[in-house]
Order: C-alpha cells, then sequence, then structure tokens
C-alpha cells in the first residue's frame, strides 16, 4: 500500500510541472533573438561633444 501511495502521490506532483498556457514556440523563440543596434556597416560614430563646449 505505501508503494502505491508514493506512485500516487508522484503523479500528482508531476501533473504540477505541465503548463496550462499554450504559448506558441514561435513566440518563445522571439524571446532570444539579438537584434544588433549599430555598428553592423563599420565603427560607431563618436560620441556628442559635453554640453557646454570649451571654455
Amino acid at each position: 500500500m505505501k508503494k502505491v501511495m508514493i506512485a500516487v502521490m508522484a503523479l500528482v506532483f508531476n501533473m504540477f510541472l505541465f503548463s496550462c498556457s499554450d504559448d506558441s514556440v514561435a513566440e518563445v523563440d522571439s524571446l532570444y533573438d539579438i537584434q544588433a543596434t549599430e555598428g553592423d556597416d563599420g565603427n560607431p560614430p563618436p560620441p556628442p561633444p559635453p554640453p557646454g563646449g570649451n571654455k
């Protein structure tokens, strides 16, 4: 009887591992896409001069 209870408990606890949401694979994969923002065409532009300029 103890083995049966352990088996039933294992089945019940494993049911909590399943997700009830219906996210598509494409939505999940899009989270990991890396998009370059600058610098693909060569060196990035220099930073702007500090405010106030030279005195």
